[in-house]
């Protein structure tokens, strides 16, 4: 088998003898459970919809010991099945919320090979997941092919207490920044053209010391603040594999939205001059079945919030006006019934934590932190209200939240311009 990747020393006249229409690359890290169906899909899926393509099969394992490798493997066969090297960067002081380690140097290593392997298209999905059917490689290669789109996002199904960092945060602001109705826009899998490959291997963020954290999430914005067409891919429900511990929420909040700053700061230039998103196509329908979610306790997170406002309040003060603090008194003051969080005042709060990071008005982690008890205070407001809700009603509700930050976009570039304002 071939050896294609980061600093590999693969001859190029090995490259030259094997290309390929789509690369189809798998990220894995101790995935024996779930790597052999997902690989099965996939390849199954590429007989079915591509027939007539070159299919090449690239596995960027992040030295698994439980056999992964060797699943993959049998299920594809060693002639369609490339394994790239890779050299992991430097450890985050914590785990990575998405549990696989040096994540941005095995999409690296895949998007090179897809490069040297001449890839009209290339699909990236994780082999983690314990669901899927052969229609997902359709759904993410098939708009790069006869659509002439650049970047295909999944678009999931998800129940109401899922995916609640992204409704409440990474969604709303990535559109509000950017333009683009873009609903999971920190998605593991991805389908993108070859000239949009191209366009990552030579951006300048893979040095960058959270890309191990923010590699997804700044995969979606290269593609929406270049000019790439966009598009989302319906597949359905997404359920993954638990890998290990998984990380704790202020963790997690402050690696994903912190990410997020991150990139703020450095295409300040282009989202202050976006006005107003625009929606985007959706290839494909999925089944409206959503698999059970566990219960969420909705005292136990607003407790949480009540018990940050005590704890944090003085340090909230460093970044929230005292309006926002008065109105979030009222809130600790609320039983269930009446316990809401307004739209614009959560887009201005989560704005204000951004100019705060901007200005580095304390360690960038501590503020982050600090960030958590507000967003389990959202999430009860959101959980209580959307009880008993359909998708569709879930959807409408964070449209709502959506328009919100951008209502509230003239207060975060006011402050990012004049901060001195901002008191």
């Amino acid at each position: 088998m071939a050896s294609i990747g980061s600093n590999s020393s693969v001859q190029e006249a090995d490259v030259a003898a094997s290309r390929a229409d789509i690369v189809v690359g798998l990220v894995s890290y101790n995935d024996v459970g779930t790597i052999g169906a997902v690989a099965r899909a996939l390849r199954d899926g590429s007989t079915r919809y591509f027939p007539s393509s070159a299919v090449k099969f690239v596995l960027a394992d992040a030295g698994s010991t439980d056999g992964t490798r060797e699943a993959a493997r049998e299920v594809v066969g060693p002639s369609a099945l490339v394994e790239v090297k890779y050299e992991s960067g430097p450890a985050l002081g914590a785990l990575a919320y998405h549990g696989y380690p040096a994540r941005a140097e095995a999409l690296r290593a895949i998007l090179e090979a897809a490069q040297r392997l001449g890839a009209k298209a290339c699909a990236v999905v994780d082999g983690g997941i314990q669901a899927l059917g052969p229609q997902w490689i359709e759904q993410l290669v098939a708009p790069v092919l006869t659509d002439g789109i650049d970047y295909v996002s999944p678009y999931y199904l998800r129940p109401v207490n899922e995916g609640a960092l992204t409704r409440s945060i990474v969604y709303p602001m990535f559109r509000a920044l950017y333009g683009v109705r873009l609903r999971q826009p920190a998605a593991s899998e991805f389908g993108c053209s070859g000239r949009l490959v191209t366009q990552y291997l030579a951006a300048d963020f893979w040095d960058l010391e959270q890309v191990s954290v923010g590699i997804d999430l700044w995969l979606a914005v290269a593609a929406a603040s270049g000019e790439f067409r966009i598009c989302e891919a319906a597949l359905g429900p997404r359920v993954a594999a638990a890998r290990g511990t998984a990380a704790d929420l202020g963790t997690t909040i402050a690696q994903v939205v912190g990410a997020l700053f991150t990139d703020m700061e450095h295409r300040v230039d282009f989202w202050q001059r976006v006005r107003g998103s625009a929606a985007i196509p959706v290839f494909g329908t999925a089944s409206p079945i959503v698999p059970d979610a566990p219960s969420m306790n909705t005292d136990a997170l607003m407790e949480s919030f009540a018990l940050g406002y005590r704890e944090l309040r003085e340090i909230w003060t460093w970044v929230l006006p005292p309006r926002a603090i008065v109105e979030l008194r009222k809130l600790t003051e609320s039983g269930p019934d009446r316990f809401r969080f307004d739209d614009r005042l959560w887009a201005s709060i989560v704005y204000d934590f951004a100019l705060g990071y901007n200005l580095r008005v304390m360690p960038h982690d501590h503020l982050l932190r600090s960030l958590t008890p507000l967003y389990t205070g959202w999430l009860a407001s959101f959980v209580l209200e959307m009880r008993g809700a359909t998708l569709e009603q879930i959807e409408q509700r964070v449209e709502q939240v959506c328009r919100g930050f951008e209502s509230e976009k003239r207060h975060l570039i006011s402050g990012w311009r004049w901060p001195e304002r901002l008191r």
